[in-house]
């Protein structure tokens, strides 16, 4: 019986995989060659749990991408085992904080509302909560883990441009900044987060939107994007046409053009492919048309700048 449903899960894992490929491949295909063009790139997905994170289509399916998938939980990496793109995957199998060390990690009823956080449910806004919320979080299992700094992880690298993505349950900000304050700052070009936007988050001390913008601003970046996603009502009582509190987002920020031109060429040629897997084909087209070291940099790695900004304009 466990040989059946092992075999199950395998064959769903890889369809699934497959699946995700193809979608990644159709968003690519323009791009191949300048996929080829481009310098190694560290991709750091932080909370890597069940999938891997094809918004970043653009970097998943180049050979120039060491992707770093972070998780403390071994069992939620399982999609690993099946892992179609070309990018160079590793694994890392532990919990990450500002500064490394033993920490308490709060192991939830389903484990991927676990933190490094206490969760809370405050009753002033319990209304704004599903019938499925308590029992998302509670139980609460309090297990000691060894954690490590995402600079620490990063090391064990060449330097390269990096590109970070962080769903860690509150935690988020306080690990950017465990790198942002490191030797590796100057690297980070790109960076996509979770963020609550409640004025009481769900895990205690968890850092608000404004927060994590006001840092990053202050580190050099700017706000690209802003997914939000409204909180869920408790009662099916209300009607279809209220509106919903805003729960959580998820912010993407880019270093800021204003200072983009004094970092090395590798740094900018990472910013434009940051910007084309997020589709800002307008801001890539910019960076180009204003950057004549970049453009000569990738055409010395044989790609046709003229026609990439063809593309971009017509996109």
């Amino acid at each position: 019986m466990n040989l059946r449903l092992n075999t199950f899960k395998k064959i769903a894992l890889t369809s699934y995989a497959q699946k995700w490929r193809r979608y990644c491949q159709a968003r690519a295909w323009r791009f191949r060659k300048l996929q080829n063009a481009f310098p190694t790139t560290l991709c750091i997905d932080v909370g890597a749990s069940y999938f891997a994170h094809t918004a970043w289509w653009f970097f998943l399916e180049t050979q120039n991408t060491k992707w770093i998938a972070i998780d403390p939980n071994e069992d939620n990496l399982a999609y690993s085992q099946f892992w179609p793109w070309k990018s160079d995957l590793r694994l890392v199998k532990s919990g990450l904080s500002e500064f490394g060390g033993p920490m308490t990690l709060y192991k939830t009823n389903i484990d991927s509302g676990s933190s490094l956080l206490k969760p809370i449910l405050h009753e002033s806004i319990s209304h704004r909560y599903n019938q499925n919320t308590a029992n998302y979080f509670f139980p609460v299992q309090k297990i000691q883990i060894q954690t490590n700094t995402v600079a620490e992880i990063v090391s064990q690298f060449k330097m390269s441009p990096i590109i970070i993505k962080l769903d860690t349950q509150g935690s988020e900000l306080s690990i950017v900044r465990g790198l942002l304050n490191s030797s590796f700052q100057k690297m980070v070009v790109g960076i996509e987060i979770e963020c609550s936007l409640y004025s009481m988050p769900q895990y205690e001390n968890s850092a608000r939107f404004w927060e994590v913008a006001d840092y990053l601003e202050k580190k050099g970046f700017e706000l690209l994007n802003l997914d939000v996603f409204p909180s869920r009502k408790s009662s099916s009582k209300y009607k279809a046409k209220s509106r919903e509190v805003s729960g959580e987002c998820d912010a993407v920020f880019a270093l800021r053009r204003d200072s983009i031109y004094t970092a090395e060429i590798e740094i900018r040629s990472c910013l434009l492919g940051f910007y084309i897997t997020n589709a800002f084909y307008h801001e890539a087209h910019s960076l180009l048309l204003t950057d004549n070291e970049l453009r000569s940099y990738l055409e010395s790695r044989n790609y046709e700048v003229r026609k990439l900004l063809s593309i971009l304009n017509r996109s």
